[in-house]
């Protein structure tokens, strides 16, 4: 942790310490010079941080002393901060506050000198870099690696009672390995988070096959993170070897890397072989060794087993397997299979059972923690005092039993893989509780306030956190829960599992500390971001928390004086929060950098607010916030304005939201990248032109009066992805064809309200870069829809109310990569018709309170990779005729081609939906 601090904190002098006062008053007390003289001597340190925490569980002094420097860090960063606090009240008020000035220059003396003695103490404790004490370091018997290597052997002698939740997917690696007629030398890739079973399915796979007729050798190997290229090719050549009756070649050993590849290629030259690689974390590793396995037509196979993303696209996308956590069922047998394996029956004991699920619970589906926990309750008396002190004591950390622990350090595995820039975002995700959605976009902006991601020449700071985020995903460390209309991961999740070892992580960091009304402080702590989740803040102690950086609140009260104590607070989020004014006390954070106000019942904003100069991100989407104070003006780094309002005092209720009325003078806050859900007026709409750094615009209440000045300030959005423009209300007509130039990089695009002539403007043929497309009371007629049939990206089509037509036709070629189509509302629409061809691509389509289609769409047949039909509230003609065909078709269908359908109708006011597997080649027959 220290290395990240030590790598971040240049970049956040640079950055806090730009200020012309600070400029000014850093000759007066050298305070800056001093700063960047500190954050030079840390980054020196880098190499031997790195290694140090490396060696935090098996070297001691090494752990003491990384933690030293660590709060020596965090110290560096409290000046660094404090000083631009100071600065950020200007030049003349810097200079009446003469007591704290001298008080700092005092603090970073002192810092600097324990830093230097610390570095004097690296070298008197024989703490040295990696590279330097690599070969003298032995090798510890319960290191993470060791463990891993251990568990992925045990492997070899599961039982099939131990094998659970992977037979389709063992039935779909056995296909792929010994029943395809694929002559090619082909790669087959396991993915999933560690401790999920791929080793355990990959491995029971494999030695069914290596004992069958169909390859004539076989090769188990152990990758691992720290293999070198020649010993992972003896590796190879000795389990090559096994079956061999003259055994291993004795010079094997002194081998070099080109010999070894030679014999490799002799041995498999014309031999079918399968070979395991077993938890691969970097694709370099099959890049360096390919070359061994020779490409011969005989259908050799590979398996690889890895966390990461990357290494699994060494394969073809139709030959990866994902593993997931186990269902509840699935997760009840392996316990039962585990825990009482020596039982006849394996069945729970009833009175066990509430402790069972609880236990179970905490395990997440992830099998390694089943069968980890079912071993230690084997050894426990069956009675539920036991088993509840088991789940009381059950913390997964390293430092606990055995075998718990080992769930731990697999775990961590992953985690301490991450480069330095990734590893403190990852931990940051601390923040969210258990089973909370993480939104993607929200969490990158906390980062960036946090000065976590550094700007790159040729792309902004969210572009480079969205890769950051991309990253952990591919890390099986984030787990997607939804994708937007692109495909990007919208909403994420972390593991259970994950989500304890990074809190526990976190908190011994010292960075955080979550809380639901039962934290305890001790008095000198200086934790950095603080959790609160469900209390009051009069609930908690009030430790000494003045170096706080962030603060989250979920469905807590909030305590204007306490927040008040938090001078150098960056992030402010605050969820569900009952109160309904944000207090003053906020004005005076002025290093705040995020404010968050999402879901709650703030009805005013201070008027002070302009205050916050350093402020990149306000979001204010569903409070009950009306209008923005004038000083909001003076943001002028403002990135992100985010207002939508709730209309009910009501956190289950949200829609429908209202857009906010925005003060004059906007057009200084050039930096902004997103407004969104802004009322449109005339000032407002001339001022757009300022904002060329615009990346998504939503506008509402637009009408004939600003479309004059709405084209020219539009043009001058180069950076323009998302748009969205809303009409005041029925009676406006918008004329959209004096966009000139229009904004063609254009992902994502919503018009609500009537087109003139029914028409869409001319340049939508050649917005070849628009992916999302929603139409709103649109009033188009057939041409405008062949228009946008041609479009090359775009993959997500709604019509809502926009089509006047009594027949729609998609004819052949129209709409080659249309993924969702919607159309809803179409009152006239009498018949729908697919043509072949046409829509070659289509997952999913809707049709929802179109009145008078009351048949079966003609054509529907022709959507070959439809997988999911919902009717919403359509007429019941149409979903009787729909289950009619499913009833006749029975079991007879083309397993090849089947859609899920979804029947929504109200009935009394509820939702009746039917989920029916049909064959859509049918339907029309």
């Amino acid at each position: 942790m220290a290395e990240m601090i030590a790598v971040s904190l240049s970049a956040k002098i640079a950055a806090s310490l730009s200020a012309p006062a600070a400029v000014e008053l850093s000759s007066l007390f050298a305070i800056r010079s001093g700063v960047a003289a500190a954050a030079r001597e840390l980054d020196l340190l880098r190499a031997f941080l790195r290694f140090a925490d490396s060696r935090r569980g098996t070297d001691t002094p090494a752990a003491a002393w990384i933690d030293q420097v660590r709060d020596v860090a965090f110290e560096l960063e409290d000046v660094a901060d404090e000083y631009s606090f100071l600065s950020g009240r200007g030049f003349v008020r810097g200079c009446a506050n003469l007591g704290a000035w001298f008080a700092l220059s005092r603090r970073l003396r002192r810092a600097r000198e324990r830093l230097r003695e610390l570095s004097v103490a690296k070298e008197e404790y024989d703490i040295l870099p990696a590279v330097a004490s690599a070969e003298r370091l032995p090798a510890v018997g319960g290191s993470a690696t060791v463990i891993s290597l251990k568990v992925a052997d045990t492997a070899h002698f599961l039982g099939e009672e131990e094998i659970v939740g992977f037979a389709a997917h063992r039935r779909l690696l056995i296909e792929w390995l010994a029943e395809d007629a694929e002559p090619r030398r082909t790669l087959v890739a396991v993915l999933g988070m560690g401790g999920v079973g791929k080793t355990t399915l990959a491995t029971s796979v494999y030695k069914e096959l290596a004992a069958s007729f169909h390859f004539d050798c076989a090769a188990w190997v152990s990758v691992s993170k720290n293999f070198t290229t020649e010993d992972l090719l003896r590796k190879v050549f000795k389990e090559l070897h096994r079956d061999v009756h003259t055994g291993v070649p004795t010079e094997v050993d002194e081998m070099n890397y080109r010999s070894l590849v030679e014999a490799l290629q002799g041995l498999l030259s014309k031999k079918r072989y399968l070979v395991l690689l077993d938890d691969v974390w970097d694709a370099g590793a099959w890049y360096e060794i390919r070359s061994a396995f020779v490409e011969n037509g005989t259908g050799s196979r590979i398996i690889i087993t890895t966390r990461s993303q990357e290494v699994a696209n060494l394969a073809k996308s139709t030959r990866i397997i994902l593993l997931q956590p186990l269902s509840e069922k699935e997760a009840w047998t392996l316990f039962c299979n585990t825990t009482f394996r020596e039982d006849t029956d394996r069945e729970c004991p009833r009175h066990l059972e509430l402790w069972a699920l609880k236990i179970l619970d905490k395990c997440s589906g992830l099998p390694l923690a089943i069968v980890s926990v079912g071993n230690l309750l084997a050894l426990k008396e069956e009675s539920e005092f036991a088993w509840k002190n088991v789940y009381d004591s059950l913390v997964w950390d390293e430092s606990s039993d055995h075998r718990i622990g080992q769930v731990s350090s697999i775990l961590n595995l992953s985690i301490d893989d991450l480069p330095y820039h990734l590893k403190r975002c990852f931990l940051y995700c601390s923040i969210y509780p258990e089973d909370f959605f993480v939104k993607r976009k929200i969490l990158i902006r906390m980062w960036i306030a946090e000065g976590f991601v550094e700007e790159k020449k040729d792309a902004t700071m969210e572009d480079v956190a969205d890769d950051y985020l991309d990253q952990l995903v591919q890390r099986s460390l984030l787990q997607v829960i939804r994708k937007n209309e692109f495909g990007r991961a919208k909403r994420f999740q972390i593991h259970d599992l994950i989500r304890d070892l990074i809190i526990s992580r976190s908190a011994k960091e010292g960075l955080f500390v979550f809380s639901k009304c039962t934290a305890t402080f001790e008095a000198n702590c200086n934790f950095r971001h603080l959790i609160i989740d469900q209390c009051r803040f009069s609930d908690l102690p009030t430790p000494k928390l003045a170096f706080l950086r962030s603060l989250h609140g979920f469905k807590t009260d909030l305590d204007a004086s306490l927040l008040s104590q938090f001078r150098l607070l960056t992030v402010l989020s605050l969820w569900y929060i009952p109160t309904d004014k944000l207090p003053s006390s906020v004005t005076y954070l002025l290093n705040l950098c995020y404010l968050g106000i999402r879901s709650t019942l703030i009805k005013e904003l201070p008027h002070e607010l302009g205050r916050l100069h350093k402020l990149q991100t306000l979001d204010a989407k569903w409070p009950m916030v009306q209008r923005l104070p004038c000083s909001i003006t003076k943001l002028k780094g403002l990135r992100h304005l985010i207002l939508l309002r709730r209309q009910a005092a009501d956190f289950r209720y949200q829609f429908p939201g209202k857009s906010v009325v925005l003060p004059d003078g906007m057009k200084n806050l050039t930096c902004l990248q997103t407004l969104k859900y802004i009322e449109a007026d005339e000032k407002l709409v001339r001022s757009l032109g300022s904002f060329k750094r615009m990346r998504s615009l939503e506008l509402s209440g637009v009408h004939e009066g600003n479309l004059i000045h709405l084209p020219s300030s539009i043009s001058k959005m180069s950076r323009l992805t998302c748009l969205g423009i809303v009409s005041r209300d029925d009676h406006v007509q918008l004329d959209l064809e004096s966009f000139s130039p229009p904004p063609l990089k254009l992902q994502k695009l919503t018009i609500s309200g009537r087109l003139i002539g029914g028409k869409l403007p001319s340049w939508f043929g050649h917005l070849s870069n628009l992916m999302q497309l929603q139409l709103h009371s649109s009033e188009l007629k057939e041409d405008s829809i062949r228009l946008l049939s041609s479009l090359p990206k775009l993959v997500d089509l709604s019509l809502m109310d926009a089509y006047k037509g009594n027949s729609l036709t998609f004819a052949a070629g129209c709409f080659p990569v249309l993924r969702k189509l919607k159309l809803q509302d179409l009152a006239n629409l009498t018949h729908l018709e697919f043509q072949k061809g046409g829509l070659v691509n289509l997952h999913r389509l809707i049709l929802g309170k179109c009145a008078n289609l009351m048949t079966i769409p003609q054509g529907l047949e022709h959507l070959m990779h439809l997988r999911n039909l919902k009717l919403s509230e359509m007429p019941s003609e149409l979903t009787e005729n729909i289950q009619e065909v499913q009833e006749l078709v029975g079991n007879h269908q083309d397993a090849g081609h089947t859609t899920i359908v979804k029947v929504i109708c109200t009935q009394n006011e509820c939702l009746l939906e039917k989920k029916i597997h049909t064959n859509l080649r049918t339907l029309q027959k």
